[in-house]
Parts: structure tokens; C-alpha cells; sequence
């Protein structure tokens, strides 16, 4: 055998030969499983969860760490105690002491003679009387009001009695703030409370949609008076409705119920299982 051809049979590979060979082989062995469907290269995104903004409390700057449903704590204020006035003394008055009054002589009494006794006069057969009736009806209509009033009253009562039942929940009592919140203010961030005040002017019916898995983006900007100064598309979500939907209740919210601490502008992702939950 020639010199050369052994020389050739001796030399060792070079090391950017078998890292390319290694990759050869890996990528052949993964493509198969994976066409087969035995490797699923699936991202999971964290799912956050969704709170019902509590439109009562105020944005701030700098929230504390809280919930952005959480009730206010209200302190009642104690009823001021009125002050009576002394009582004022009023003087007796002096009766002068009576006088005797003088004798007078009795009156003759007049001579009277006994009356004849007038006869019965027979008595009429009773008639309706169209007063008492109508009034015996409206005292039936008032009876009536007054139990519906009753049943209103009822109704208001229990729902009174669910909705303290809700505020008394232990996750309710938390302070008002951000989950993530490391400020010192109490109340919730600027783009929070706008985000939830959009979702508030929301409506659409779910038996308008074909799907649930509908999502939409938007940018907006509003100043500190709580004005709206513009809004933009960033992604729509390819459902005229649902996009519909969110452009009417965009546009209703041109006017916040409160101030903002600052100018903001930022981005609000809108999906519709959230917002219809």
C-alpha cells in the first residue's frame, strides 16, 4: 500500500467534523418524533388573575401593596351631642283671692207641658252607596301598595344583607393597593383604574360571539383631568363585534369619575373570557 494512503488512514477527524456529525444525528432523531406528534413544543403563558376594579378608590402614583377590589375603610363619625338649654325659671303669678259673689232669688221655673210622642216613621230599605264602595276599593288598592312596598322592602333588605356578606369576605379586607404594589399611597395605579373603568362601559352578550378565545390590544392616553387625549389600534382581534364592542366602550370612557395623579399613556390587552367573567 502506497505511503500516502496510510498517512490519510491515520489522521484523527477534526473536532468541528464531529460536533457537526452529533448535530446531524440529533436533529434526525428529533424531526421524526416530533412529526409524529410525540414531542409538543407548547409555550404556557401565567395566567394572571383578573380583579374587579374598585372604582371608588382613588389612583394614585405610588400604590401600597394591596387589592384593587378591596373596600375603603370608612370610620363613623360620632353624632355630636346636643347641648339642652337650662331650663328658665317663669314666676308664679298672684291670684287676687275671689270675691263673694251676692245671692240672687231663684228663677220661677216655667210651667212645661208633656209632648205627644211622635209615631216611628217606617224605615226605608237600604240602597248602596257608591261613596262607601269606592272608598272600601281604595282602601283595598292602598292595602295592596303597601304589600308590594313591604316586598320591595324585603328584597332590598336581602340583597343589603348578601352584599355585606360579600364586603365581609377575608380577601375583601385587604388594603387597598396593587398585588405587586411597594409604594406608600393607599389606592390602585393610573392605568388599573382606567382599564377597569373601560371594562365597566363594556357590554356584549355572549350569544352574539362564535368563540371565546377573542383578543384585542389598544393604546390609550389621558391626562391628569382624567380626559381622554387619544386612543389607537395595536391589534384587533378579526371579529367586527367584539372590535365594535370595545370601540363604544373606548369612547364612553373619553371622561374618567376621577383625576389621575400624572399623564399616562400605556397599552391594555382586552380578551374576552376575562372581561365576560
Amino acid at each position: 500500500m502506497p505511503e500516502h494512503h496510510r498517512q490519510h488512514q491515520r489522521r484523527p477527524l477534526e473536532p468541528g467534523l464531529r460536533r457537526m456529525l452529533l448535530v446531524s444525528f440529533l436533529l434526525h432523531l428529533l424531526v421524526p418524533l416530533m412529526l409524529a406528534g410525540v414531542l409538543k413544543m407548547t409555550h404556557k403563558t401565567p395566567q394572571l388573575p383578573v380583579y374587579r376594579v374598585n372604582l371608588v378608590n382613588k389612583p394614585v402614583k405610588n400604590p401600597q401593596a394591596g387589592r384593587p377590589d378591596a373596600a375603603p375603610k370608612t370610620t363613623k363619625k360620632p353624632k355630636p351631642v346636643e347641648e339642652k338649654p337650662a331650663a328658665v325659671k317663669i314666676p308664679a303669678k298672684k291670684v287676687p283671692p275671689p270675691q263673694p259673689a251676692e245671692k240672687q232669688p231663684p228663677a220661677p221655673k216655667p210651667e212645661t207641658k208633656p209632648l205627644p210622642k211622635p209615631k216611628p216613621a217606617p224605615k226605608p230599605a237600604p240602597k248602596p252607596d257608591p261613596a262607601a264602595q269606592q272608598n272600601l276599593a281604595e282602601r283595598l288598592a292602598e292595602i295592596q301598595a303597601r304589600a308590594e312596598r313591604q316586598k320591595r322592602l324585603d328584597q332590598l333588605k336581602a340583597a343589603l344583607a348578601a352584599q355585606k356578606a360579600e364586603i365581609g369576605r377575608p380577601e375583601l379586607q385587604a388594603p387597598v393597593g396593587e398585588p405587586d404594589g411597594q409604594g406608600d399611597e393607599v389606592g390602585i395605579s393610573s392605568s388599573r383604574f382606567i382599564e377597569g373603568f373601560i371594562r365597566e362601559q363594556w357590554r356584549l352578550s355572549q350569544y352574539q360571539l362564535p368563540r371565546l378565545d377573542l383578543q384585542a390590544e389598544v393604546r390609550v392616553s389621558y391626562s391628569r383631568a382624567g380626559i381622554m387625549r387619544s386612543w389607537e389600534w395595536l391589534e384587533k382581534s378579526g371579529n367586527a363585534q367584539f372590535d365594535n364592542s370595545l370601540r363604544t366602550a373606548i369612547l364612553k370612557s373619553r371622561e374618567l369619575s376621577q383625576p389621575l395623579p400624572d399623564d399616562v399613556t400605556f397599552e391594555i390587552t382586552f380578551n374576552l373570557k376575562d372581561l365576560q367573567n
